[in-house]
């Protein structure tokens, strides 16, 4: 695991070293540096496989083929074999190596091979061509800005800002989607001229004369996943989990384990369980609400896998964390709440597995997917009066409660909301994308976005861009399809990779094993959901199949929870205090993002649990407020004490 960087079209030791040394908590065992005419490339290296021999950046036996990489290749054993047989030579154990021999027995479609999570960048110098690489998923992340000389790229925006030549401006339009959404949207990020490569995609940048030019092409997106099921669904579920799970035990340090107590994660420890024979390293995040804790579950599936088990529970001191935490994020994000078992967990293990992507795969978000079988049927055209008239209904009632001045009943807003979208997939997809969302664009530019946020594209486009989803499929289909291809990437992968790479610890997520995005999209939903997809107790049906009978029974007793932390007596008990002090006279408002008259109703007056769903909005305008001071105000250098960003 580590962090890349560099430019094509500038050889700048000085501007290297800086956009290298911020992302040092990604690889802090070496840092390494390549310089060509016109190109250099870094990497900071946290040591997973050929700890002695596998520095980058790593070289052909010509020497004219470079790669520097962010990840782990599962299946590099095999691949290099095979290279080995054609004649490649290797000088390391190191599984980046494949990546230069592979490229030059099968040139950009080596991408195509790799099972694993990867962020690469390669410089082919006879050539003048660099290519860089994201994994199918989206686990690893991959930022670029084009200039007009210059091409840069790196793991983390932060490193982007750091070499200055890209000037630090938000870019409105993925405000709007962010703060609606919680993530920014596919293509782009919050710094207006940074972009992210998407996943299963490959930018080839070639220096010339002049400039450069730069190709992205696809290869590899869900049309390419098999649509025959295996005869035995449940079989294959559980042996495809257990290989992934073999594959990603592959390390020369520590091996660590989240766990949750519910089906994913304790799936994961139940597999590693099977094919280790020492007691495995578990870890569990808890609260001291019992309502969000789950630490007595965790505990129940450490004891019957008998486990060196780990508790952290989280006290009062989220807020004086948090400019740290949006620091390494890049992004005002307020799910950030791993950050603190992925600190634990670096103090005894290098590797984490985790349950992240069954959820996406399998259909484990059981209110939205409950909610959506009951919708489908009312798209049936035998009920287009009905929904007519549901639509008529609702349009009247939504335009009642936004143009009131009053934030009483706003939770109704939900069930209205879907009525008037019955039509609309991506819409209802938005609408039931997370709790995160109080309503349509239209409450946010009216009651909460400044003016530089008012006719903006809405969410619900901006999605259908990034995967158009075919009428014929079920609303749950598309669900799941937009679930993989934005939510999981833009928002949850990020988390993921950001928190535990705060900390030097490399996270791993079996579920997004090839093998399993493969065999989980060739399923029928009945396969997902059973037979009653609109039971609230349905989802991951054939994931529950597979591993009834290894888990303890209280893990199927248990509901779906989710990784969150319970927002109302945070904001009541920690947040509102610092939230007054940093949004008093704020840059947020004055730079014409949010309204004034917006925070002065949830600030000024006495918390109230009906408020919740604004007082979600109102934690990521503190962190958007805190961003704003720490990377456009200031220089992204790092974060300071939560008082400092008092306005």
């Amino acid at each position: 695991m580590c962090g890349i960087c560099g430019a094509i079209g500038l050889e700048d030791q000085e501007v290297l070293d800086d956009m290298s040394a911020c992302q040092r908590h990604r690889g802090p065992n070496s840092t390494g540096t390549h310089f060509d005419d016109g190109v250099m490339l870094a990497n900071q290296r946290l040591s997973i496989i050929d700890v002695d021999g596998g520095d980058q950046p790593i070289y052909n036996e010509e020497g004219d083929i470079v790669v520097v990489y962010n990840g782990e290749i599962y299946n590099f054993q095999a691949l290099r074999r095979e290279l080995e047989n054609r004649g490649h030579e290797f000088t390391t154990q190191s599984d980046t190596e494949v990546l230069v021999h592979g490229y030059e027995e099968y040139g950009k479609s080596i991408f195509e091979r790799l099972n694993g999570m990867f962020a690469v960048a390669l410089y082919d110098a006879s050539r003048s061509r660099l290519l860089l690489a994201r994994d199918r998923a989206g686990i690893k992340p991959l930022y670029v800005a084009p200039q007009d000389e210059e091409f840069l790229f790196a793991s983390e925006p932060k490193s982007i800002l750091r070499s200055g030549r890209v000037s630090p401006a938000v870019d409105a339009d993925a405000l709007g989607y962010f703060l609606q959404l919680r993530y920014s949207p596919p293509h782009t990020s919050l710094f207006d001229g940074i972009e992210t490569v998407q996943p299963g995609t490959v930018v080839d940048v070639r220096l010339q004369e002049e400039g450069y030019t730069a190709t992205t092409e696809e290869y590899w997106d869900l049309s390419m996943t098999p649509t025959d099921p295996p005869v035995d669904p449940v079989k294959a579920v559980r042996n495809a989990l257990g290989r992934a799970v073999r594959r990603q035990l592959v390390s020369e340090v520590p091996v660590g384990f989240y766990l949750s107590g519910g089906l994913d994660t304790s799936s994961v420890v139940a597999m590693a369980d099977e094919h280790t024979d020492e007691p495995v390293h578990t870890f569990c995040m808890g609260f001291s609400d019992s309502r969000w804790d789950e630490r007595d579950d965790a505990r129940a599936v450490a004891d019957h896998f008998g486990t060196n088990h780990h508790e952290i529970v989280i006290e009062q001191e989220y807020m004086q964390d948090f400019p740290a935490m949006i620091w390494h994020a890049d992004e005002p994000k307020r799910n950030l709440y791993p950050y603190y078992v992925a600190q634990e967990m670096s103090d005894h293990v290098t590797v984490a597995l985790g349950g992240l992507g069954a959820d996406e795969l399998f259909g484990g978000y059981v209110y939205r997917y409950s909610r959506l079988g009951q919708l489908e049927a009312l798209r049936s055209p035998a009920l287009a009066d009905t929904r007519q008239g549901l639509a008529e209904i609702s349009e009247t009632l939504f335009d009642m409660q936004v143009g009131g001045d009053q934030f009483k009943q706003d939770s109704q807003l939900e069930d209205i909301e879907l009525m008037r979208s019955l039509d609309d997939p991506a819409q209802l997809y938005v609408l039931l994308n997370s709790t995160d969302v109080i309503a349509s664009q239209e409450l946010y530019e009216e009651r909460a976005f400044g003016e530089r946020l008012q006719d903006r594209v809405p969410p619900s486009e901006v999605i259908e861009d990034r995967h158009t989803s075919d009428s014929d499929l079920d609303l749950r289909e598309s669900a799941l399809q937009w679930d993989f291809t934005v939510k999981l990437p833009d928002d949850f992968l990020l988390v993921e990779d950001r928190t535990s790479m705060a900390h030097s610890l490399e996270s791993r997520v079996p579920f997004l094993d090839n093998d399993l995005i493969d065999l989980a999209f060739s399923l029928p939903l009945s396969e997902k959901f059973g037979e009653t997809g609109s039971n609230v107790n349905a989802g991951k049906a054939v994931l529950r199949k597979a591993m009834r009978d290894v888990l303890p029974a209280v893990v199927f007793e248990k509901d779906k929870q989710g990784f969150t932390m319970p927002t109302y007596p945070f904001v009541r008990d920690e947040m509102l205090p610092h939230a007054r002090n940093i949004l008093n006279d704020p840059h947020v408002v004055r730079e014409g993002f949010v309204q004034q008259s917006y925070l002065d109703r949830l600030l000024n007056g006495s918390p109230r649990k009906d408020l919740t769903p604004h007082y979600k909005l109102l934690w990521k305008i503190v962190g958007l407020e805190i961003w704003y001071q720490m990377y456009i105000v200031g220089d992204a250098a790092g974060p300071q004490s939560l008082e400092e960003y008092y306005t």
